[in-house]
């Protein structure tokens, strides 16, 4: 029986996400400054030297950025 596998993105993948949500503002800066600053709402994983996110975890973030209309 193997593990479940989990589905990762890189930053250009995050932002295309979050645009295709009609989330304009967010940038690949957006997204380094949600992994790396302040209380880092956005989990980062390193898998081969580079940084990718989590699913789940861009998921819960796009979740807490998305304004009410």
């Amino acid at each position: 029986m193997s593990a479940p596998t989990q589905q990762f993105y890189d930053r250009a993948e995050v932002v295309a996400i979050a645009q295709a949500r009609g989330l304009k503002h967010i940038t690949e800066n957006s997204v380094i400054t949600a992994a790396y600053e302040g209380n880092r709402p956005l989990k980062r994983t390193k898998i081969n030297g580079r940084i990718y996110y989590a699913h789940k975890d861009v998921e819960a973030w796009l979740a807490g950025d998305r304004l009410d209309d």
